[in-house]
């Protein structure tokens, strides 16, 4: 009897490791999980794809908490419905708070608060004068309007200012299809990147607020936040991201120029905001964005081809046929399809992308960059333009080498199709960089002018006292260009071409190539 006792306790011993081991088996992946084919190594979901949206958010969050994380405020100025649709309850989960409210004081828009102006007969000039009042002081007497709306978002205003402050920035990228299954990171919503850029334009609104009404200082932390809010935003994963913030840092050195030409600064005050701009933590670049969740959001949109075939997106419709020049009707291509050489081929080219942009000045990465974009552009070119060889080959070879050699065409026009237009990128984010060094020395020579009534006759004449060192012009390696007059002065780089274009900047009409500050 106790032998059969301690036999039925160990029988159910084992049968429990038993199930246990099978609750553990994990699933087994479709591709091999290697850095040269799905470039992280999981997790894997239970049909075998890699789950990149949890590795992706993993490696966006790392070490942030609610608690340091400024977007977690920045939603509660935004509201829960920052553009319309209300948000996935995973993008909470992910920044570990509770889902917003319905009801609150959240951010009013201009086109809320303006609607009869904006649907109004003169709509394109209240647009013209909203766009004024960024640029030159105004009062509350002549624009009551404008002062409603910054006392209507006052709190929400506050909020985001508080977000700035923060030291992480992480927002969560969840892609969900119609049926609730978890999408292709490309179809993936940004909802606050994009409203982060009404803050920026309230600020700067306000700020050129409070420069008509004498407090430039005040004015000079709603443009310190704004840089700030660039930068977090830009910290963000993808491209996009990378855009918006630099387009909303552009706006906050648009706020500097206008405080340092109106504020009526003294010196003092001045030079403590240029102490202020050189604290700022430095604006991403195209190359971590590249390296890893560009790459990512690449290799995710492979699996999903892999998985549902090339209607999987969008533009990828009819590849087989209008692409391959073959027939696919029954999905047989598509099957025979070599996806882990599809995939090492895309990883060989992101790694190359991101050694061309790691060079360490403008013009090698830019040769480099522009290099490889011509690369890419002739293998999509010789890739659909099949010769008599390769068609023998469909016809007659041997299934092997006709399925490596069809994995090698598909994998150029998915690298073709699917990398970014890096290049264009790169450059906005030098330009952005030389924006920022024009910024330090326009702080330079106004704090100057404060002091001396008029501007130095050279760049040289601010050392030491107002700029330890005269930055050079990023695209050339060489001195900036520097014109005083009577009025004001001209301060400029030549540019993404390279090439002097007498002082005509990207923000004139119409558009030029150099980049700089234009006093008055």
């Amino acid at each position: 009897m106790r032998f059969l006792m301690l036999f039925a306790l160990c029988l159910g011993f084992i049968m429990a490791a038993t199930d246990l081991r099978a609750e553990d088996k994990k699933p087994t992946p479709k591709f091999k999980l290697a850095k040269e084919t799905t470039y992280v190594l999981g997790p894997v979901d239970e049909d075998g794809y890699v789950d990149y949206e949890t590795a992706v958010n993993d490696m966006l969050k790392g070490k942030t908490t609610a608690d340091t994380n400024a977007l977690v405020l920045l939603m509660k100025c935004f509201g829960p419905k920052p553009e319309g649709a209300d948000l996935h309850p995973d993008f909470y989960k992910w920044l570990g708070v509770k889902a917003l409210p319905e009801d609150g004081d959240y951010l009013i828009s201009n086109s809320k608060h303006f609607a009869l102006e904006y649907r109004g007969a003169n709509a394109d000039q209240f647009h013209e004068l909203e766009s004024q009042l960024k640029r030159k002081p105004w009062q509350a007497k002549d624009y009551p309007r404008f002062v409603e709306w910054l006392q209507v978002n006052e709190k929400p205003i506050s909020i985001a200012i508080a977000a700035t402050k923060k030291p992480d920035y992480f927002h969560p990228v969840i892609s969900r299809t119609p049926d609730g299954k978890r999408g292709m990171l490309i179809g993936a919503l940004l909802p606050t990147v994009q409203k982060s850029r009404e803050i920026a334009h309230l600020l700067s609104l306000r700020a050129m607020y409070y420069v008509g009404d004498g407090k430039p200082e005040a004015a000079l932390q709603d443009a310190l936040a704004m840089h700030r809010l660039g930068r977090l935003i830009g910290r963000g994963g993808f491209l996009i991201e990378l855009l918006v913030g630099i387009a909303i840092d552009s706006i906050a050195h648009q706020t500097d120029l206008a405080i340092l030409e109106y504020g009526k600064l003294t010196s003092q005050q001045i030079m403590a905001y240029q102490v202020e701009l050189m604290n700022l933590a430095p604006m991403s670049t195209t190359g971590e964005k590249i390296a890893k969740y560009e790459r990512c959001m690449y290799l995710d949109s492979l699996q999903g081809i892999a998985r549902d075939g090339a209607t999987a997106l969008h533009m990828l419709e009819g590849m087989a046929d209008g692409v391959l020049n073959i027939k696919d009707k029954n999905g047989e291509i598509q099957k025979s399809l070599d996806y882990e050489q599809i995939m090492r081929f895309g990883n060989t080219w992101y790694n190359k992308i991101d050694v061309a942009l790691s060079k360490d000045t403008y013009t090698a990465r830019n040769e480099a960059v522009a290099e490889y974009g011509q690369q890419l552009e002739l293998m999509a070119i010789n890739s659909r333009n099949q010769g008599w060889q390769e068609k023998a080959l469909m016809l007659f070879g041997d299934p092997k080498k006709i399925r490596e050699k069809v994995s090698a065409r598909v994998a150029v026009i998915f690298v073709s199709l699917l990398i970014p237009s890096f290049q264009k990128v790169m450059q906005a984010g030098d330009r952005s960089e030389q924006i920022s060094r024009n910024g330090l020395i326009a702080t330079a020579l106004a704090a100057y002018y404060a002091d001396h009534k008029k501007y130095p006759v050279k760049l040289d004449d601010l050392k030491p006292k107002y700029i330890a060192k005269i930055p050079n012009d990023l695209f050339t390696e060489k001195a900036l260009i520097y014109m005083p007059n009577e009025k004001g002065y001209l301060l400029y780089s030549v540019g993404v071409n390279g090439k002097d274009d007498g002082g005509k900047l990207i923000s004139d009409e119409p558009r030029g190539d150099d980049v700089g500050v234009r006093i008055p």
